[in-house]
């Protein structure tokens, strides 16, 4: 965070220069850089908690986007966008958003192993958005469209710094089934080879996907581990995210006064004081 927060503005800067001062292909090319750079703020943005300013960088992500050379841009878009609205609790606009790209760029199992990614990341976003409506059925059929994207390209691969294949689809899983409080079944579908092909993030939120079936199972120990593992993974991430300083809350309130790994943890996350 620290570091995005450090170079993330004079990349916007340089960029909108840039797309100002020149003409033809280079101003194309200045405008994806762009484009890109506010796409990477609205993560952040909204990361922070910050929803309503991610918004407004996703609004002129999307003009810079109208002037480039990448036309996969606006897919990545439709991503950032429908993960936006996940966060401001606009799902029903998240999942539209991720359905309707995915429509316009639907390809078949032969296609190229990145259009096959970019098609199952939307797929999964809207996902995403459904399992937290409570729509179990959609959940099913986008997952099951996912995994058969990321088995007709049999392996993973990061796209726009985004993670797809069999690896994320396995995880994303996982995360489905906490939402729908199907926690054991979550537990024994936890066993996913190949975690390290994923960036440290997706690794971290993967464990606080196992933290929170743990806990739900009243297996404190076990919650407490695997939020250990996810600061490991992120420890900066970790510190942002609010469902797990809210779980170390929980356990910190149940746990023996002697925990030491878990009372470190709190205070790492700035919880005691």
């Amino acid at each position: 965070m620290s570091e995005i927060g450090s170079l993330l503005p004079q990349l916007i800067r340089d960029a909108r220069t840039a797309a100002h001062a020149y003409t033809g292909a280079d101003r194309a090319a200045a405008n994806s850089v762009l484009a890109v750079a506010y796409q990477v703020a609205a993560t952040t943005l909204t990361a922070l908690g910050k929803e309503d300013a991610a918004f407004t960088a996703m609004e002129r992500s999307f003009a810079a986007i109208q002037q480039c050379d990448d036309p996969n841009l606006e897919t990545l878009t439709a991503s950032t966008l429908s993960w936006v609205f996940t966060k401001q609790g606009r799902l029903a606009d998240a999942e539209r958003v991720a359905l309707a790209r995915a429509e316009q760029i639907e390809p078949s199992f032969r296609s190229a192993p990145e259009d096959l990614a970019l098609w199952g990341i939307l797929l999964l976003r809207a996902a995403t958005a459904a399992v937290r409506q409570e729509k179990h059925d959609a959940v099913t059929s986008f997952l099951r469209m996912a995994k058969g994207a990321a088995a007709s390209m049999g392996e993973d691969r990061l796209v726009y710094a985004t993670p797809f294949g069999p690896t994320n689809t396995a995880v994303a899983n996982v995360n489905f089934l906490v939402e729908m409080d199907r926690s054991e079944e979550a537990i024994l579908s936890s066993r996913i080879p190949n975690l390290g092909s994923l960036p440290p993030t997706w690794r971290a939120r993967f464990s606080v996907d196992r933290a929170l079936a743990y806990d739900d199972l009243g297996r404190d120990k076990a919650a407490t581990n695997a939020l250990l593992k996810a600061e490991k993974d992120a420890p900066e991430w970790i510190r942002y995210h609010s469902t797990s300083r809210r779980l170390v809350e929980d356990l910190r309130e149940r746990a023996p006064r002697r925990d030491a790994a878990l009372l470190g943890l709190a205070d790492r996350l700035g919880l005691i004081g």
